[in-house]
């Protein structure tokens, strides 16, 4: 495993540890149908990284997924690549929508995925970058 995985591993898992630490801050970004999609925006973050000799910027926040027709809310620690429109999933959690009451939950990193630039997964992406840019000013 290279250094790379390794530190965003660790971050990750510190995400994780802060996030259960400290209230959420969910916002929301889009829905469809009867599923909302939510960014706690207290949890963005970005890594600057060389790919290639090329620099570029990854997100890290947490991502709610509410599925109001299940009852659930599945809470995902996630990185997104926008340059290769791509996101990993480092950890996620099943809850009760109504109670919050945990119902699953797992530590292990998913393998890389694509999105698509019609996908809600682009709106996310494209909230944090502006919630980012707009709380540094």
């Amino acid at each position: 495993m290279n250094i790379r995985k390794i530190g965003c591993l660790l971050v990750a898992c510190l995400m994780v540890f802060v996030s259960r630490v400290y209230a959420e801050n969910m916002q929301f970004v889009d829905a469809n149908g009867s599923t909302g999609y939510y960014v706690d925006t207290d949890s963005i973050s970005s890594d600057q990284v060389v790919e290639n000799d090329v620099q570029k910027t990854l997100w890290t926040a947490r991502v709610a997924v509410v599925r109001a027709d299940l009852d659930r809310r599945y809470i995902y620690l996630m990185q997104f690549d926008p340059s290769k429109r791509t996101y990993q999933i480092f950890a996620s959690e099943v809850q009760r929508y109504d109670t919050k009451a945990v119902l699953q939950s797992s530590d292990q990193a998913e393998p890389v995925r694509p999105y698509l630039a019609t996908s809600p997964m682009n709106e996310i992406v494209q909230f944090i970058m502006t919630a980012s840019s707009s709380e540094s000013e």
